[in-house]
């Protein structure tokens, strides 16, 4: 902060001075169109390339600008004629291009010196790189082409650098013509300096204040003092407006303009256009001609932040591939955004897949319709072949409506667990696990062949649980009770016809009639659009304290986070997310944490990593937990220290517990003709070696370390939840449980997803709602990844799009063999998904 008020007070002294600065006599020179109005330290627009390239990096979208500048005849500057500006940024990378060719025709009674009255061409390329939100550096290349040799062939090079570092404050200094171009004859242009100031007293653009100097490097240098203004206008636009004192005249006396100029802004869902005019006067233009008219047309691809907007409409958003981790946080952000709009009267969702890979994220995808019913959206939903998940998620719409050759694969809730210890034991691979606590049923798909009658029940609560938060939610949204609901389901599947009898529909509708049943739906003839709204321009510098949200999504291991290859599992390494922690903890742009967990927990060690990343970082910054699909067992370990726990009624957490154990190969090698021997100078120096089985004293010695972890596990928990050991032991000994049911026994503080999180977490940190969110850690983009297509999982495609279903969960089952080294304890839930 010390530093940002010392840059600040030295930028205003110099800019004040520049108004004290007395004058000197220049001759004419060559330039671009002058950008009136507009700030060298504010603008975003295309017209950066002439004044500071360094701002084309904070633009939103492309844009396409024509600007004309007509003088009168006796005017004595050369500024006439017209400009063509195409800017843009460039995908995946924080920098933005743009290039601009000006056509001058300079008025016949213009100053005449060294480069005379000739027409000529100006070509300007741009470059800028956004190394943060808050700064940017650029660099544009001009060159001059015209008939006259007097002004042909000047190149030149422009550096600038842009700082916002508050809501209220941005400046820039940019150096024009740092390399002094010459003609043909020697005559060249003269270096010139801006320092700018963009003063946002209510820290939004609504209100900008502009203070600059140009310094002027020739022989005898001088200032060149300017003021802008900008103020926007409530459904027309922006009203800009500049005065400068110019360079001096021929008698060393100080001339001025003024300018004004009115931008039209028209919005629509993909983009916008503006349509401005305006005058420029002043004694700069010449003694004889003192007025000008300039007017700009641009077209643009993102929307403005102010004017006018186009026709309602409603937004179609299309799910053929069931979203991951990531994918499913940026559909919420994509629905809530839309919440937002004041022009959308509808949305529909058109579901060709599974929603969501999970209910608890139905559960989320439930409350964000409910937000945009509660905006005064109508929302339809249209179904082809439909589960359980799209009629669960549906059932919070305005209507639900199916293709009439489509169908409900919906008759109830199931869950599955394969156990493998027949085949291992065929195989010869003996598995051995210590775990503590009768509901850790983790081991056991790898050491019996059924489950234990504690774990049996405890399965069979979990699937009630399920059931009856979805029938309720059900039962509400179609309207139906709950006994005769629960009927209706047993009689399913259903064709379309029978689920418009039974209540689970509203009607029937191919693809090509959705516009009219939206047009039905909101009473009017609606424009019904796919959801590809263009980014709307920034209304704040965009300095301001962000949330990260910090992902922990897969099986926790020691190391860094990965993606196993073609099984597309997520291993969330405890290096990674210890760093990426840290590094939100000392970055003052971070005012809060949501640490999102999608997690069946892992490694103990790598839990506790964690752990002690997430304490620390409370101490620093309110962490605010978000509980997805799952966070149990390690999942939970890196939870309880947080500020607050939100989690979805039906996210799967608890799992409080510990084992440890491996699968020997012994009798599997004697099958195959391998033996091996060992050498060794203590007797347990192998005794996590996978060639032979634990001794009895190795299983004693076992129980004792597994019964030390489990300690630390109370330990953790009780101090993060300030509760006694006892108390949490009481719940845990592997215990699973709905995000319902921990909220009751202490274990989670809200019943929330992540809008709720997210919310929660501004709060604390005394963020605006509008404070935005910053994902971390940056997905995986590794080679392999991108050659596999695995980036696509937890993007847009679910692991479904990488191997089978089944053969997944296969995989997942198998995954203290394939994902953890055989010689680490793990806090790991049994996975046993609950399916609709």
């Amino acid at each position: 902060m010390r530093n940002r008020s010392l840059s600040l007070g030295l930028t205003l002294s110099l800019v004040f001075a520049a108004f004290a600065t007395p004058a000197q006599e220049v001759v004419q020179r060559p330039t671009p169109l002058p950008a009136f109005g507009r700030s060298v330290a504010g603008t975003d627009d295309t017209t950066a390339l002439v004044q500071n390239p360094a701002n084309l990096a904070f633009m939103p979208g492309s844009e396409l600008r024509w600007s004309s500048l007509y003088l009168d005849e006796s005017n004595r500057v050369p500024w006439q004629g017209h400009a063509f500006a195409l800017g843009f940024p460039l995908p995946f990378v924080p920098v933005a291009t743009g290039i601009r060719l000006d056509f001058v025709d300079p008025p016949y009674s213009t100053i005449s010196g060294p480069f005379g009255q000739y027409n000529y061409q100006w070509l300007t390329w741009g470059l800028a790189i956004g190394g943060s939100p808050y700064a940017a550096l650029g660099l544009s290349v001009q060159r001059t082409y015209s008939d006259a040799a007097e002004v042909d062939g000047l190149s030149s090079f422009t550096l600038g650098y842009s700082a916002r570092p508050f809501d209220q404050l941005g400046f820039s200094l940019v150096a024009h013509d740092i390399n002094g171009p010459t003609n043909a004859f020697g005559q060249g242009l003269e270096r010139s300096y801006d320092i700018a100031l963009a003063i946002r007293p209510t820290g939004s653009r609504a209100l900008e204040l502009g203070l600059e100097g140009k310094y002027v490097d020739t022989r005898d240098g001088y200032w060149i003092p300017r003021a802008t203004l900008g103020i926007d206008v409530p459904y027309l636009g922006r009203l800009r407006g500049d005065f400068a004192v110019s360079r001096p005249d021929e008698v060393n006396r100080r001339a001025w303009l003024a300018s004004a100029n009115m931008a039209f802004n028209m919005s629509g869902a993909g983009g916008s256009a503006e349509f401005a005019g305006g005058a420029v006067t002043g004694t700069g233009l010449g003694e004889k001609g003192s007025y000008g008219a300039q007017v700009e047309v641009a077209f643009r691809g993102f929307r403005e932040a102010s004017g006018m907007e186009g026709p309602r409409y409603a937004l179609r958003i299309r799910l053929e591939e069931t979203p991951g981790t990531r994918g499913h946080v940026a559909l919420l952000k994509q629905l809530w955004s839309i919440a937002d709009e004041k022009k959308v009267d509808a949305v529909v969702l058109e579901l060709r897949t599974s929603p969501a890979s999970s209910l608890a994220h139905v559960q989320e995808l439930r409350d964000a319709v409910q937000l945009l019913r509660a905006n005064g959206k109508r929302v339809l939903c249209h179904l082809e072949d439909a589960g359980g998940a799209e009629l669960y998620l549906c059932s919070a719409a305005n209507k639900t409506l199916m293709n009439p050759a489509g169908g409900l694969r919906f008759a109830g809730l199931k869950s599955q667990a394969m156990y493998f210890s027949s085949m291992l034991g065929k195989l010869g691979i003996r598995a051995d696990f210590v775990r503590i606590g009768q509901h850790k049923s983790a081991p056991e798909r790898l050491t019996r062949d059924s489950a234990t009658e504690v774990s049996r029940a405890d399965k069979i609560d979990l699937l009630q649980q399920h059931e009856r938060q979805v029938v309720e939610g059900l039962s509400q949204g179609r309207r139906i009770g709950v006994p005769e609901l629960r009927k209706r389901i047993a009689g399913g599947p259903y064709i379309a016809s029978e689920a418009l009898t039974a209540g689970f529909i509203d009607g029937y509708a191919f693809d090509d009639e959705i516009d009219a049943a939206v047009d039905k739906l909101v009473g009017r003839k609606t424009i019904l659009i796919d959801d590809e709204r263009a980014e709307r321009a920034p209304s704040r510098f965009g300095v301001g304290q962000r949330v990260a949200v910090v992902y922990v999504d897969g099986d926790m291991v020691d190391g860094k986070s990965k993606t196993v290859p073609l099984v597309g599992m997520k291993l969330a390494g405890s290096y990674t997310i210890a760093k990426t922690l840290k590094e939100v903890r000392e970055n003052p742009l971070v005012g809060a944490v949501v640490l999102r967990i999608e997690s069946p927990g892992g490694s103990a060690m790598a839990s506790d990593v964690i752990w002690r990343e997430v304490q620390l970082t409370t101490k620093v910054k309110p962490v605010v937990v978000s509980m997805g699909a799952s966070a149990a067992s390690g999942g939970y370990y890196v939870a309880s220290p947080a500020t607050r726990i939100y989690a979805n009624p039906l996210s799967i957490t608890g799992s409080i517990g510990i084992f440890y154990g491996k699968a020997d190969v012994a009798e599997l090698l004697k099958k195959i003709g391998v033996s091996v021997e060992t050498y060794k100078t203590a007797p347990r120096a192998d005794a996590e070696s996978i060639f032979r089985p634990f001794t009895e004293d190795e299983k004693k010695e076992l129980e004792k370390k597994v019964a030390q972890f489990y300690d630390v596990f109370l330990t953790r928990v009780s101090q993060g939840r300030k509760l006694d050991k006892k108390e949490i032991d009481k719940v845990g000994q592997g215990r699973v449980w709905t995000g319902e049911q921990a909220l009751s026994r202490k274990l989670v503080d809200e019943l929330g997803g992540l809008r709720q999180a997210l919310a929660h977490a501004r709060k604390l940190a005394g963020l605006p709602d509008y404070a935005p969110i910053l994902e971390l850690p940056p997905p995986d983009q590794s080679l392999i990844g991108k050659l596999l297509g695995v980036e696509g999982v937890g993007t847009k495609g679910g692991v479904e799009t990488v191997l089978p279903g089944q053969i997944m969960d296969l995989a997942k089952a198998l995954a203290p063999f394939t994902v953890h080294s055989p010689d680490k304890p793990l806090a790991r839930m049994e996975l046993m998904p609950v399916k609709p």
